[in-house]
């Protein structure tokens, strides 16, 4: 029986992703009852009643659980081409929504669940958990506090293995192997950055995973206000991939990352000149192994923010605008690789 300051959650989507990142943290966390899930499989649903006991009423239509009366929250973890939809449902049933990125696979359906999320004063996040990775807000606080100067550089660097089969390799169901992939990337560089995206200059091509309709390379340059630019690099052809190589550069320093080692390094001119920082392990919040092997730190804090977000009436970190512009950049670079010319941002952002 749940408490009266508890809240109860709904779990659309209970594959994978959605049992192994979103249902296994929730059912640890205070204050929380996950008492309803949905899947068109009956074996994820099967699994899902193993982690989160036999209680758990499920559902093989979504629509069927936001139209519970008896739910808070709603935890939409469906495939991308399903977010607007969902989300917007559950927003208009009065739910609170935490969303999968991306947000929407266009700015349209984007502004349809901001919209929603006004009307019915309700909290929305959406799960760009990289912002909640310790070992990238460290970087976020020595920007903040002049470490490297005036941030001029930022870049990322990811050489892995294929994602995982099935509706990953779709074009429509994903919006695109940048919008499936990367979208998290530009959100981190979006919020590093601290200022507005101008243009997208970026190639791209299927190269070697011909038997998939998505993009299996990418190298993406976006330039911001004031002259600062960004640059992702991609494969997703490259064995033993695992770290993800994330650096700032100002005119005071630099700063280097690995996200698997859990290491960042700090570069200045003057002595000392490098300075090695582990960062620390949140305990249970290295549970989750994503695709590619790598553990993921960002899935349980970014929950609990949401939570607390709820229950103090708070904008969150990863709200709708800031999740929209990192569609917008997303759209921008496809739209780039496919016209094979700059794209600005005013196209796109609005």
């Amino acid at each position: 029986m749940s408490s009266p300051d508890t809240l109860r959650v709904g779990l659309l989507g209970a594959g994978w992703f959605g049992r192994e990142a979103h249902l296994r943290n929730l059912v640890s966390l205070g204050g929380v009852s996950v008492t309803a899930a949905s899947s068109r499989s009956a074996e994820s649903l099967a699994a899902a009643r193993g982690i989160a006991g036999d209680s758990l009423r499920t559902y093989s239509d979504w629509r069927e659980v936001v139209a519970l009366d008896d739910l808070d929250v709603i935890v939409v973890a469906l495939t991308n081409d399903q977010h607007h939809a969902a989300a917007t449902a559950a927003l208009r049933a009065g739910k609170h929504v935490f969303c999968e990125k991306p947000l929407g696979l266009t700015l349209g359906e984007c502004d349809d669940i901001i919209a929603a999320a006004g009307e019915a004063h309700r909290v929305l996040q959406i799960g760009h958990e990289m912002r909640f990775q310790r070992l990238y807000g460290q970087v976020k606080e020595m920007i903040a506090r002049g470490d490297i100067g005036d941030l001029q550089l930022m870049w990322c660097r990811e050489f892995r293995g294929p994602m995982r089969p099935g509706w990953r390799s779709s074009e429509a169901v994903t919006g695109g192997a940048i919008l499936e992939k990367n979208v998290h990337h530009f959100d981190l560089f979006n919020w590093m950055m601290d200022c507005a995206p101008v243009r997208v200059s970026a190639h791209g091509g299927t190269n070697v995973l011909t038997d998939r309709e998505i993009l299996d390379n990418a190298q993406i340059l976006v330039e911001y206000e004031g002259g600062r630019r960004a640059s992702l690099e991609l494969c997703l052809f490259a064995p033993h991939g695992g770290d993800c190589e994330i650096g700032v550069c100002g005119d005071k320093g630099r700063i280097d990352t690995r996200n698997q080692a859990l290491e960042l390094v700090h570069h200045r001119f003057g002595p000392p000149d490098r300075t090695v920082m582990k960062i620390a392990d949140d305990g249970d919040a290295a549970n989750f192994t994503d695709s590619s092997g790598r553990i993921d730190r960002g899935i349980r804090p970014q929950l609990e923010h949401f939570l607390e977000c709820i229950r103090h009436d708070r904008v969150p970190l990863n709200d709708g605008t800031s999740a929209r512009l990192a569609v917008a950049v997303c759209l921008a670079a496809q739209e780039s690789i496919r016209r094979k010319e700059t794209v600005w941002m005013e196209e796109f952002a609005g």
